[in-house]
């Protein structure tokens, strides 16, 4: 017989029923979607924390200083925090971060580049804050950011000018992955302070430990972040926003400590060091416990989902038992029965699917300063995991169809 044309006219029965059926289908979808998606993406946190953590200890820069007066008194000599950078450099890379505060005219899809600290104040504004980052040249390369698209060669060398040098110039920046599609190599971009240019996207789900803090709130993505060079002067004025990173074998804390103290003493500063290890374990404790939470949602949300459709596709066979017989009588076999329940919970996934589809397309999930972006693997991961089980429900009512037949079918029995 022929079981499509019967499956799907079987859609125009119970519709209020089979509208129920998809949407809960639908939300199956979006919710396994999304516990794969959120664990996939603290698994990459984590190898890619551990990739820039793994052969390097981060030392975070502590001010010595009795008050803010003091040391705002010893900025004014340029030369102490620059010879101290110089010094502490032979053995340590120092990198400086700031996060900006860049502003940019309205687009389509600009409210997942807001920064969420100036969202409320800006509101009817033209000009809307995004989420930036200034740093030094050596940030990428300690902590192994690479680009997907152009080079650094103008930001690196804008780092080796002074902020009065910048005027009038065209500043380079490199985009996070997120803007790819918004904007374009060489693309200039308007601020009320300053022109942009654009040099270079960012590779996908880079991430960095903001000011060398061992705490899932300073781990930042990059996805959605301007990079914008800062001007050598100003790298020597924030000291404070530096820290250091160690590219060997780690050493005794108090040994890194001493060194310190001692070349800040020689240039007449008053810095220190913090111990990174009373954070460290914690820090990867926390992601790993994110990621084994995910794992339990996905279980629970599979077993219930299972339960829920056993229940529903055994009482509608049960419920259709009476047309499948008269199906028999008129030449159909057991098997044309059976292959026809599979076909018809296969439409309603079909249908559940482009509806989960369209909606994640539509809505990118965020995560604090995080967009993790629409991801096809994941998506076919999901619905891979919903057919596996809506086979494994299937057979159960086929399975009772198989043993008794059409005294199963006539009687229910």
């Amino acid at each position: 017989m022929n079981n499509l044309k019967y499956s799907i006219r079987e859609l125009k029965n119970s519709l209020f029923f089979k509208i129920v059926l998809i949407l809960q289908l639908m939300l199956v979808i979006i919710l396994t979607y999304r516990i794969i998606e959120s664990k996939n993406y603290q698994n990459e946190k984590l190898s890619s924390m551990n990739e820039i953590i793994g052969n390097k200890t981060i030392y975070q820069i502590a001010l010595k200083y009795d008050s803010i007066d003091e040391f705002l008194e010893d900025q004014k000599d340029e030369n102490k925090f620059s010879n101290f950078a110089l010094d502490i450099d032979k053995n340590f890379n120092m990198v400086t971060t700031v996060l900006g505060e860049i502003k940019l005219p309205y687009f389509n899809g600009i409210e997942k580049f807001l920064d969420n600290d100036f969202k409320e104040s800006e509101q009817g504004e033209e000009m809307k804050s995004v989420y930036s980052l200034q740093c030094s040249p050596n940030f990428f390369d300690t902590f192994n950011i690479g680009l997907s698209e152009g080079n650094l060669k103008d930001f690196e060398k804008f780092s080796q000018l002074n902020s009065v040098e910048w005027e009038n110039k065209y500043i380079p920046i490199v985009l996070g992955n997120a803007y790819k599609g918004i904007f374009n190599i060489g693309d200039i971009i308007e601020n009320k302070y300053f022109n942009y240019k654009v040099v270079g996207f960012i590779e996908e789900n880079k991430f960095f430990l903001d000011k060398g803090v061992y705490d899932l709130s300073r781990v930042k993505n990059l996805n959605t972040f301007i990079i914008t060079p800062m001007p050598k002067d100003i790298i020597n004025a924030n000291v404070s926003n530096a820290f250091l990173v160690y590219n060997s074998d780690p050493r005794e804390f108090n040994e890194v400590k001493q060194e310190v103290e001692s070349l800040a003493k020689n240039n007449k500063v008053k810095i220190s060091v913090y111990d990174p290890n009373e954070n460290i374990d914690t820090f990867t404790k926390e992601i790993k416990y994110n990621i084994n939470l995910n794992l339990l949602l996905i279980y629970i949300v599979g077993i219930f989902a299972i339960g829920g459709f056993v229940v529903i596709f055994c009482n509608r066979v049960l419920d259709r038992r009476k047309e499948f017989s008269i199906h028999i009588m008129h030449g159909a076999t057991v098997s044309d029965i059976c292959f026809r329940v599979i076909i018809e919970q296969f439409i309603l996934v079909f249908i559940s699917t482009i509806i989960a589809y369209s909606y994640l397309m539509l809505h990118s999930v965020n995560f604090v300063t995080d967009v993790v972006q629409f991801q096809y693997g994941t998506f076919a991961k999901s619905i891979s995991i919903i057919i596996g089980a809506i086979i494994l429900v299937s057979m159960i009512p086929i399975y009772y169809i198989k043993k008794y037949k059409l005294n199963y079918l006539i009687k229910g029995e």
